[in-house]
């Protein structure tokens, strides 16, 4: 069987185990039209998956490059509309289609709510959670499998050997990138679960609060902000899982070969610094020592529901969506535009002006040892214009149903970033779109699943060369 197709029969078995899990919490709660949704989606779910793995058999796929894209929109895309029936028949007089930008939320780790559920309907929160986790395992996998490969994560990512797949063969690897990436993800899970866990935490909050930090996703189980979970060591251990999703993947994997390079990294560093200014900043405006912290690794690794009681709400708005904007490391589970394309960029212009002052010098530019080609930073700014544009257009379509610019750009931003908690004026606190008009939510959920595909996939899906044999 193809391992791209392998991935694609996979999902829906997942999510069919995390339902039942949903099931048997809305029965015991006696939630009658949560469990009949859950009811209903385990059979589709289990349903879906049989026929794919059986329809599969005998049939050999090429490791072409757009059946690797074309697995990126079946994930971000197709993913959502199977995982979107428990939210809507939770609440019968649901649209669908605000169901489904709920689950695109979710699932793309953007976090925040587009539909409004009491917090205590455990089995709900328990799904948007489940979603959270499994959609932080998929970016990361994907930006292995399919993103890495094709160069389309930046120049100058950290890989480990034994996480390379080359451009020409997408598929032959895949399986064990998916095991490796299970064991380092969910190694990293169970640690902040037990820590959660030895804090204090019961375990249906310890469970939720885990999913949302490794996967820097943002839910929360019902509560305001984290230290509400277990307590202030509690939060420490939830700040070090957000860390841990916040950066490579390939540097945690080295770890088991005795490889801790972690504190040499440039990207590394690039996330620990954008985290100790945030907590400066907040620091500075008269948040206590422990708090910043928590708030500024909060912000910095996109996960952005609030730490602490005050969470980030002393900084200027402006400042706390700079910060979102700028993402986490290159295969991680954080979004934004991401620190690598920041250092590249910001190395390529010291080379620029070193020249503009020694015409005759030749000054190549170097990361990680390695020289970056001119036309590797052609790409970066294509991405960073385009970025900027999708950005833009968002801004635009939010204002048009009603929005001002304030709430507007820091709903876009937040999307954009995959950082739904940033977006701090919806009236039920951080994360909080549901009283937004359907358009816009439509718009929001488009641009969380934008935040996803790198936008140079994008230009490329787009592209009639794409589809041309």
């Amino acid at each position: 069987m193809s391992g791209l197709w392998r991935i694609l029969a996979v999902i829906p078995a997942v999510l069919a185990l995390f339902a039942v899990i949903g099931w048997g919490l809305a029965a015991e709660q006696g939630d009658t039209n949560a469990a009949h949704g859950f009811a209903l989606a385990v059979t589709l779910y289990a349903t879906l998956a049989v026929i794919l793995v059986l329809g599969e058999r005998g049939v050999q796929h090429s490791g072409s490059i757009r059946s690797a894209l074309m697995l990126m929109v079946a994930v971000w895309l197709g993913v959502p509309a199977l995982a979107a029936i428990p939210l809507m028949m939770a609440t019968p007089d649901t649209l669908y289609v605000l169901s489904y930008a709920d689950a695109v939320a979710q699932l793309t780790t953007t976090g925040g709510q587009i539909l409004e559920f009491a917090a205590d309907r455990i089995a709900i929160i328990f799904w948007r959670g489940s979603l959270q986790w499994l959609g932080g395992y998929l970016s990361i996998l994907l930006a292995l499998a399919v993103l890495a490969p094709l160069y389309l994560t930046g120049p100058g990512i950290y890989r480990s050997p034994l996480l390379t797949v080359e451009k020409d063969d997408l598929t032959s690897r895949i399986g064990t990138l998916s095991l490796i990436v299970a064991a380092t993800y969910g190694t990293a899970s169970l640690f902040v679960l037990v820590w959660l866990l030895l804090a204090g935490a019961p375990v249906f909050d310890a469970v939720i609060a885990m999913f949302g930090t490794v996967s820097t996703g943002g839910i929360l189980p019902g509560y305001a902000s984290f230290d509400e979970v277990a307590g202030r060591m509690g939060s420490y251990g939830g700040a070090i899982g957000m860390l841990i999703g916040a950066t490579s993947i390939a540097m945690h994997w080295d770890v088991h070969r005795g490889k801790i390079g972690h504190f040499r990294d440039p990207e590394t560093l690039g996330v620990l610094m954008i985290a100790g200014l945030s907590a400066a900043a907040l620091f500075a405006v008269g948040s206590a020592f422990g708090p910043a912290v928590l708030n500024g690794i909060s912000l910095a690794t996109t996960y952005a529901a609030p730490m602490t009681k005050d969470g980030t709400s002393l900084l200027p708005l402006p400042v706390t969506m700079s910060i979102v904007l700028v993402g986490g490391a290159a295969l991680s589970t954080a979004g934004g535009v991401k620190v690598i394309r920041f250092l590249l960029l910001f190395r390529h212009t010291s080379a620029e002006l070193f020249r503009l002052s020694h015409p005759s010098a030749i000054k190549p530019t170097r990361f990680r040892g390695n020289t970056i080609p001119e036309s590797s930073f052609t790409n970066l700014w294509v991405y960073v214009l385009g970025y900027a544009g999708a950005l833009g257009f968002l801004i635009i379509v939010i204002a048009a149903f009603g929005s001002e610019f304030e709430e507007a750009s820091n709903a876009a931003i937040a999307a954009l970033s995959n950082a739904g908690p940033a977006y701090l004026l919806g009236p039920g606190g951080a994360g909080d779109f549901s009283h937004l008009p359907t358009p816009a939510l439509i718009a929001i959920s488009a641009g969380m699943a934008l935040g996803r595909f790198e936008i140079l996939a994008v230009l490329a899906i787009l592209s009639p060369e794409f589809w041309r044999d």
